[in-house]
């Protein structure tokens, strides 16, 4: 898997403003209409949203980066990493392609990372300007043949998008650009899968390396736990786990400091908490038994 190295993150929000939910207004009963129809219109059309908000970003973060010497080979991408209803939200990441300790290098070869930073930071007011015109032209593209199609409520009732049909904000973090460091890190990396049900466990080593004296603790309750002692759980001992081997245990062979046998097995909803302890540190994994 290629390494990525977050520098900045991007948030935007697109929401209908009033003079569209005006016009939307004027159809009533169709899927659009009402209270929530102007956030059901925005995800009808979510693809366009999206697209538009990667390639703006993409492109003043071009420019920026050439304008400080960065080659054209060597530019962060714009990662799409989330969008969702409520109106409709939009998250992203810059990135480079890159360990940590090479990012560092290649952005202290250009400038100082605070300045990085700032200058990032600074394009915010003209990426959301130029959000609003680009959004504002999807729609009438995209909105307003959808909405002239329909059947006419009243006579010469307008069906033009408005000038300010959204509400725009955009912000971005780069903190992440400040927090880079030359420093040796020291670092573990977690390549375990595990999944329970109500008579066994398996474990999986999803890693290039075994994994050795490995502690596992079982915790059961009826609501979720936010503490965790070892000393409490139902435990069992691995000596070795290799790499890409799975391992299958029965919930019967883990017990308590007292001696007492696990058990499941009842039908009522379980909150189960595995902890899994090697050389490396400590993973904890929730699970819900209904």
């Amino acid at each position: 898997m290629e390494r990525e190295t977050v520098i900045a993150t991007m948030h935007s929000e697109l929401s209908v403003a009033d003079e569209l939910r005006i016009v939307l207004g004027r159809f009533p009963g169709e899927w659009f209409a009402g209270d929530e129809g102007g956030d059901r219109l925005l995800a009808e059309f979510s693809g366009d949203w999206n697209a538009i908000y990667v390639e703006v970003l993409q492109r003043f973060y071009d420019e920026y980066f050439l304008g400080l010497g960065l080659p054209k080979g060597s530019l962060p991408k714009v990662k799409l990493v989330d969008s969702r209803r409520g109106s409709w939200v939009m998250e992203a990441a810059l990135v480079f392609l890159m360990t940590v300790g090479a990012t560092y290098h290649v952005l202290k070869g250009l400038s100082e990372l605070p300045k990085i930073a700032d200058g990032l930071e600074e394009t915010k007011n003209k990426i959301k300007k130029e959000l609003q015109i680009r959004f504002r032209k999807k729609a009438q593209e995209r909105i307003e043949p959808f909405i002239s199609q329909l059947p006419e409520i009243e006579p010469n009732v307008p069906r033009k998008i408005p000038p300010k049909p959204f509400n725009v904000s955009f912000s971005i973090d780069a903190r992440p650009i400040r927090g880079l460091t030359p420093e040796v890190i020291k670092s573990h990396s977690i390549h375990l899968s595990v999944g329970i049900s109500r008579s066994s466990i398996s474990i999986e080593n999803l890693g290039s390396a075994k994994m050795i004296n490995i502690q596992i603790g079982l915790f059961k309750s009826t609501s979720p736990l936010h503490n965790w002692h070892f000393a409490e759980a139902y435990s069992k001992m691995l000596p070795l786990l290799s790499a890409g081997q799975t391992i299958v245990l029965s919930i019967s062979d883990f017990h308590s400091q007292a001696g007492v046998q696990l058990d499941l097995g009842d039908d009522t909803p379980l909150h189960v908490d595995c902890w899994i302890q090697d050389l490396s540190g400590i993973y904890l994994f929730n699970f819900l038994l209904e």
